[in-house]
C-alpha cells in the first residue's frame, strides 16, 4: 500500500593498530593493507583461487552484472533485454538479481565514470559501476562463513545484500564480493519460543525467519497462521536484514513498537567466521547493537526471531484533498499537522504525501485493533469540513471495512512497487511536542514552502511513531533515541535523469546535504533521522542517526566483534575511518 514515490563525512584521526601497514599507492597484498584488493590489483585472487572458493561454497559463486547489461554489447541478448525493459521498474524483479538495486544510482560509479542504463543505445558502454563483481548465492550459514573467511583472507571489499531495498546503497560496492542472502527463505513458527540460554524467560509466540525472507512471503505465512508481526509495508523489504537492524518502522509501530523492539534473537556470522547466537542472555552486547545499530556492520545475520501476535482487525481511511489556492493549501497543511497528535491518540498511524506542484495531499490512515468505522470517520470530520470549505477544493474520503491485518497487507503487496529511480533521500524525525506547540505546524509549513519549488517536491510523512514506540523508551537498544519522542518521520527526495552527468549529480546531492537538509533539521536541532531512510551524505551522521552516547557504545562493540573492520559501509559504525567507497582507510 505504501511506496516511496521518489525513490557525500566526519574525518577522524586514524589509529593504526600494531602491525598495520599503510600503502598510499593503493591496494596492498595483505590483510593489514590500507586498501581493499580490487580486480585490477595484483593481490586480486587468481582464477584458480576463485575456483577453489566456489567449490567451498557448493558452486554458489555468481559473476554479477548490472540488470541492464543484456541490452548492451557485447552481452546483448534480445529476449533478456525485452524482459529487462518490461520489468525494469518493478522492485521484486530488480530484487531477484544480485546486481539489481532499488535505485539505479547505486549501480553506477562516479569514481570510474561507469553506468549501465536501460534507456541508452545498445552500443553505449555498460560498466560494472558499483555492482559487485561476484556474489555468493548463500543458502546456508556455512556458505556465508566460507565467504567471510575468503574475503577476510584475501582483503576483499565485502557487502551484504538481500533485495537491494536500501535508500543508502549500503549493499552495493565497487570491486566487491557480495553475500547474497536472497534465497534463505526459511520460516519457522513457535508457540513457546525461549531465547537460547534464557532459562528465566517465559515462552513467547514467535517466528524465526531466514535472512532472505521478504515481506510478501512473511505476511502470507502469518496470515495462514492467524498471526501478525511488526514488519514493514513494501514488497522487497527483507525483515531480518538492514530493516530490523536499523530499527524498522511500521504502521503497526504505534500499536506494538518498533520492529527492533520486538526482536528476541539473532543468529549471525561474525568477522572471525563464527556462527553465533545473540540475545539477552548470550552475546548481549551484539544483540543490543543489532537492534538499531544498522545492517552490514557487525556481521551477516542469518536469521532473526521476532515476536508474533494474534492477528487483529484494522481499518484503513483514505483522505485526498486538492486546494487550488496555495496560501489556503498551506494553511490546511498546518491544520493537518496540528491534527496528527489527535490521530495518534485515537490509535491512528499511516502515511501521507504532500505534492507541491498540485497543492494536493493524500493520506492513508491505519487504525490497528479497531473495527468501528464510525469512530474514525468522526475523528476526521472536522478536518474534512475544513478542507471542503475552501473555494474550488476537491476532497475525497473513503474507508474500507475492517479486515484482519495480515490478510489485508498480504493482499496489498502485489509485487508492483515502482523503483529504478536515480535519487537520494533526506529526512528528519518530528516530535509530538513540536506538532503540539503553538507555532510548530506553521514552521513546518514554512519549510514546505521553501523546499517545495525545487523539483516540485513530494514530502512523504510516515505516521509510525508515538504510542507504543514512545512507551518503549526504557527499552535498552541501539535505536536512535529520537524515535521515542517522535510522532512522524518526514522524507523528501532529490533525483535526476540518466542523461545527467556525474558532476551535476554531485551538485544536486551537495545542495540537498548542505542547504536543504539543514533547513528541515533546524526545526528541531536535537531530533535526529531514521538511518534507513536518510541523506547518505549527512554531515553529522553519527549524532543524527544515534547520538553521541549510543554511537560511542556502538564503536566499542564494533571494535570487539570486527577489529579489522571487515564489514564496512557508508554511513555505518566506524566508517569515518574509511573513504566514501569503504575501500581505503583514511
Amino acid at each position: 500500500m505504501k511506496s516511496l514515490i521518489l525513490s557525500i563525512a566526519f574525518s577522524a584521526i586514524l589509529f593504526f593498530p600494531p602491525g598495520l601497514a599503510t600503502n598510499d599507492s593503493g591496494s596492498g597484498s595483505g590483510r593489514y593493507s590500507r586498501c581493499r584488493c580490487l580486480p585490477a590489483d595484483s593481490c586480486w585472487p587468481k582464477p584458480s583461487e576463485w575456483a577453489s572458493f566456489n567449490a567451498s561454497v557448493s558452486g554458489s559463486l555468481i559473476a554479477v552484472k548490472p540488470v541492464a547489461s543484456p541490452c548492451h554489447d557485447p552481452a546483448f541478448d534480445q529476449a533478456a533485454c525485452e524482459d529487462a525493459k518490461a520489468n525494469y521498474t518493478l522492485s521484486v524483479w530488480r530484487g531477484s538479481f544480485p546486481g539489481g538495486y532499488q535505485q539505479v544510482n547505486f549501480e553506477t560509479s562516479a569514481v570510474t565514470n561507469e553506468t549501465c542504463y536501460i534507456d541508452t543505445p545498445r552500443s553505449s558502454p555498460c560498466g560494472q559501476g558499483n555492482v559487485p563483481v561476484y556474489a555468493v548465492a548463500a543458502t546456508s550459514p556455512t556458505q556465508i562463513q566460507n565467504a567471510v573467511g575468503f574475503a577476510r583472507d584475501k582483503n576483499l571489499r565485502l557487502v551484504i545484500k538481500n533485495s537491494g531495498h536500501d535508500y543508502l546503497g549500503r549493499s552495493a560496492g565497487r570491486g566487491s564480493l557480495q553475500i547474497w542472502t536472497h534465497n534463505m527463505n526459511n520460516i519457522e513458527f513457535s508457540g513457546n519460543f525461549t531465547p537460547e540460554g534464557c532459562k528465566w524467560k517465559k515462552s513467547e509466540e514467535a517466528v524465526t525467519i531466514g535472512a532472505g525472507v521478504q515481506l510478501k512471503l512473511l505476511y502470507s505465512a502469518l496470515k495462514d497462521k492467524g498471526k501478525t508481526a511488526v514488519i514493514g509495508l513494501a514488497n522487497t523489504v527483507g525483515a531480518a536484514g538492514g530493516y530490523i537492524q536499523g530499527g524498522g518502522h511500521s504502521p503497526l509501530g504505534p500499536w506494538k513498537g518498533m520492529a527492533s523492539d520486538n526482536a528476541y534473537q539473532f543468529t549471525i556470522v561474525t568477522a572471525d567466521g563464527k556462527h553465533v547466537t545473540a540475545n539477552e542472555c548470550q552475546n548481549s552486547d551484539l544483540f543490543w547493537a543489532l537492534r538499531g545499530g544498522g545492517g552490514g556492520t557487525f556481521g551477516v545475520v542469518t536469521s532473526a526471531t521476532i515476536r508474533t501476535f494474534p492477528d487483529s482487525t484494522a481499518i484503513v481511511s483514505n483522505f485526498n484533498a486538492t486546494i487550488p489556492d496555495r496560501d489556503q493549501f498551506y494553511s490546511f497543511i498546518a491544520d493537518f499537522h496540528g491534527f496528527l497528535p489527535k490521530l495518534s491518540d485515537a490509535g491512528g498511524s499511516g502515511y501521507y504525501y504532500i505534492f507541491y506542484e498540485t497543492n494536493s495531499i493524500i493520506v492513508g490512515a491505519f487504525f490497528v485493533g479497531q473495527s468501528n468505522p464510525n469512530a474514525t470517520e468522526a475523528l476526521f470530520a472536522p478536518l474534512l469540513q475544513k478542507a471542503r470549505g475552501y473555494p474550488n477544493s476537491q476532497v475525497d474520503w473513503t474507508q474500507l471495512p475492517s479486515f484482519p491485518i495480515s490478510v489485508g497487507i498480504d493482499m496489498s503487496l502485489t509485487g508492483t512497487d515502482v523503483t529504478a529511480s536515480n535519487s537520494l533521500l533526506s529526512s528528519r524525525l518530528i516530535s509530538r511536542k513540536f506538532l503540539e506547540s503553538a507555532d510548530g505546524p506553521k514552521k513546518l509549513c514554512d519549510v514546505f514552502k521553501t523546499l517545495g519549488p525545487n523539483q516540485n517536491t513530494v514530502f512523504i510523512g510516515h505516521i509510525v511513531a508515538g504510542g507504543q514506540v514512545a512507551r518503549n523508551e526504557c527499552l535498552d537498544s541501539a535505536i536512535n533515541p529520537s524515535w521515542r519522542k517522535a510522532l512522524i518521520h518526514l522524507v523528501f527526495a532529490r533525483g535526476w535523469e540518466t542523461s545527467t552527468p556525474f558532476q551535476e549529480q554531485a551538485i544536486i546531492a551537495r545542495n540537498m546535504t548542505d542547504v536543504e537538509t539543514p533547513i528541515l533539521a533546524a526545526l528541531e536541532p536535537d531530533m535526529g533521522a531514521y538511518m534507513n531512510e536518510a541523506d547518505l551524505n549527512e554531515r553529522r551522521w553519527q549524532e543524527v542517526f544515534w547520538g553521541e552516547e549510543i554511537y560511542d557504545r556502538l564503536l566499542s562493540i564494533k571494535a570487539k566483534w570486527d577489529a579489522e573492520e571487515l564489514f564496512m559501509c557508508k554511513p555505518c559504525v566506524g566508517s569515518e575511518n574509511w573513504d566514501a567507497e569503504s575501500i581505503c582507510r583514511k
